[in-house]
């Protein structure tokens, strides 16, 4: 990788097992909790990726045996009761981390091999895919039980993904549920290996023109939530940037001469 920062505490810790993918792993004894300076980093580590012409798939996971990332700091919330100002604060801090996320032009996979619950699981929310491993992890929102709710994106971004009414069942609930039925309700990907089944998945993206692949994010982070109308007009304008690149140029060019297009050219020095 180049280009991108290491944050000085090293809480995001940044890998390339390969080509093309980038592996991000969270950091923070003892239970990956997130607080104001997660996401400060995890707001600048997103500004370099932008950035990175060499990154075309990100992977997000934990360094954590049993924890891929824990919600809020439950200690910096004191004294209690906490202040609207102080809570409004967090809130919108975190809101704005998970947006970035959501919005990254490349595709990004959540690897899920421990609890994701609470401010982990709206991150993962926040990404493009999600596969999880079989076994003890468990996934959800359990706020509720606290006499609080989801507040960084969680309320929404589920009910979108599941639908309202299975939203509500694991909301109202603070259900946290395993891999095989977060895989069912079209929450997760399953599997005995998240990690191996995630990177061949981002295997296969880092392939795609990423052209296409930023396109496609535009229209559905721009164009879904929205009437169809408005979502038409998004899909032209992701069209136009799309149609118009080089790669684009490349796939259509290999479609009319009968050869497999050449969308990533080999690195300086690498074996083609």
């Amino acid at each position: 990788m180049t280009a991108l920062p290491e944050p000085t505490d090293q809480r995001w810790r940044i890998t390339s097992p390969e080509r093309g993918v980038c592996v991000v792993e969270y950091h923070h004894p003892p239970v990956n909790a997130l607080d104001a300076n997660s996401h400060a980093e995890l707001r600048q580590l997103l500004r370099a990726l932008e950035g990175d012409d060499e990154t075309r798939v990100v992977l997000f996971a934990s360094a954590h045996p049993t924890i891929f990332i824990a919600g809020s700091d439950i200690e910096t919330m004191k004294p209690l009761p906490q202040t609207k100002a102080a809570v409004a604060e967090r809130i919108d801090n975190a809101v704005g981390t998970f947006a970035r996320l959501q919005h990254l032009s490349k595709p990004t996979i959540g690897v899920i091999e421990g609890h994701a619950l609470g401010g982990g699981c709206e991150l993962a929310l926040a990404l493009d895919f999600r596969f999880m491993k079989r076994g003890r992890a468990r996934i959800g929102l359990p706020e509720a039980a606290l006499g609080l709710i989801p507040a960084a994106g969680g309320t929404q971004r589920l009910a979108r993904l599941v639908g309202r009414a299975r939203a509500a069942d694991l909301l109202m609930l603070g259900r946290r549920i395993d891999a095989d039925e977060a895989a069912t309700i079209g929450l997760v990907r399953a599997a005995d290996d998240a990690r191996s089944g995630a990177l061949a998945y981002a295997k296969r993206l880092a392939s795609m023109p990423s052209s296409s692949l930023r396109a496609i994010k535009t229209c559905l982070n721009d164009g879904y939530d929205g009437d169809l109308p408005r979502g038409l007009q998004v899909e032209r304008y992701a069209a136009l940037d799309a149609f118009t690149s080089d790669e684009a140029t490349e796939g259509l060019t290999a479609f009319l001469e009968k050869r497999p297009p050449r969308f990533h050219a080999a690195p300086t020095g690498a074996d083609t």
